[in-house]
């Protein structure tokens, strides 16, 4: 008797595996190297702010290990939208590279919109703080997310209650970032309002572009 094929799952591609592989890989090697870093991902976790020295002696957006964090962050994420975008039936399915653009076009205009202001202004009013505790946020959200994307791929029946998971801890992720980030400025004495527009012109619009770009793509 010859056995039924199994369903063909592109949810499951064997790409995806080589993926989750090569960012375990990036995480052993960022734990071997530099296991501090778990620590100040927790304190860019629970706490409001930094310390200074904090800031000062233990961030550096250009170490490799850091940036190691942040692809990550950048492979996960993208992969979560990928597979809620297939998962959900749609007639046109964005390829995962351009997801993986998006992604990475978002966190680098929130990067790099608060050093531009700072640099325009001429001064800091906490930009640099919510500059560095908002990237260590994204990298704490590809290390959460990356159970969730790994279920999804090989727990089929579990897709629709780790798509809602996965929606939730996004939405949780950038409301708090936008929360941790007026908290930054009024502490550095910016006004309310300012901080409003700030958030809208920087944190919000490049979110509604990419939901735009992926709008077009689908």
């Amino acid at each position: 008797m010859i056995p039924a094929p199994r369903p063909h799952d592109p949810l499951a591609a064997d790409w995806i595996t080589a993926l989750f592989l090569v960012c375990l890989l990036v995480l052993a090697i960022i734990n071997h190297a530099a296991p501090r870093t778990w620590r100040l991902l927790l304190h860019a976790a629970f706490r409001m702010r930094l310390g200074r020295q904090t800031l000062r002696e233990d961030v550096d957006l250009q170490d490799r290990n850091f940036l190691g964090l942040l692809l990550v962050a950048v492979a996960v994420v993208a992969l979560f939208c990928w597979q809620a975008i297939a998962g959900s039936g749609a007639a046109r399915v964005p390829p995962y590279l351009l997801l993986v653009g998006v992604v990475a076009g978002v966190f680098v205009a929130q990067g790099l919109l608060p050093r531009m202001l700072a640099g325009l202004l001429r001064v800091d009013a906490g930009s640099s703080e919510y500059l560095y505790t908002g990237s260590l946020l994204y990298a704490l959200l590809g290390m959460v997310m990356l159970p969730v994307v790994v279920l999804g791929t090989y727990h089929a029946e579990w897709r629709g209650t780790l798509l809602i998971a996965g929606s939730a801890l996004l939405a949780i992720t950038i409301l708090y970032r936008w929360v941790r980030g007026a908290w930054i400025g009024m502490g550095e004495g910016v006004s309310l309002g300012y901080i409003f527009l700030y958030l809208c012109a920087a944190e919000i619009v490049p979110v509604l572009l990419a939901i735009h770009a992926l709008r077009q793509s689908s």
